[in-house]
């Protein structure tokens, strides 16, 4: 389901989805962690990101907004590879000069980085292909909650 919190825009589970979904109690889990700034894009996207960290990129413009048609695959995902090294995030192309070319796509484009740099790119709603890029390219491991807090800084910093 979508929400609004402090203006982002989020997909959550609920906390009955969550509980059945990923073994834990929780009000609600963040599956899609949205870019705000030009910093946190690049703090995910360049030289200087978190190393071995796979980030599945949704890109959507401004007057199209994110699909809906990917959500459960990505909430499935999110599910399969708990504990991994794998976050989904969520940018508008109008945040960063190098996503220009998206600006006016009414299909999303899903972009796989890893180490600071580009794996895949995936234009339009291609579940297979998206699986196959995400087993892929995925770290074997299980994360510990230190490496959890580097993958997520400046998510919630606010300016």
């Amino acid at each position: 389901r979508c929400c609004w919190s402090a203006g982002a825009r989020c997909w959550r589970l609920s906390a009955a989805q969550s509980a059945v979904r990923v073994g834990m109690v929780k009000s609600e889990t963040i599956i899609q962690h949205k870019l705000d700034t030009l910093a946190e894009w690049e703090a995910h996207t360049e030289q200087n990101a978190p190393k071995d960290w796979l980030y599945v990129v949704e890109i959507y413009a401004t007057w199209c907004g994110p699909t809906e048609a990917i959500q459960s695959t990505i909430k499935r995902l999110y599910t399969d590879y708990l504990g991994r090294r794998l976050k989904f995030l969520l940018v508008n192309a109008e945040i960063s000069d190098s996503l220009e070319k998206y600006r006016l796509c009414s299909r999303p484009t899903f972009m796989l980085f890893k180490n600071g740099e580009l794996l895949e790119t995936i234009d339009g709603v291609n579940t297979p292909l998206l699986k196959k890029h995400i087993a892929d390219h995925l770290t074997d491991g299980i994360v510990d909650d230190d490496e959890v807090d580097e993958a997520a800084e400046g998510e919630d910093e606010e300016d």
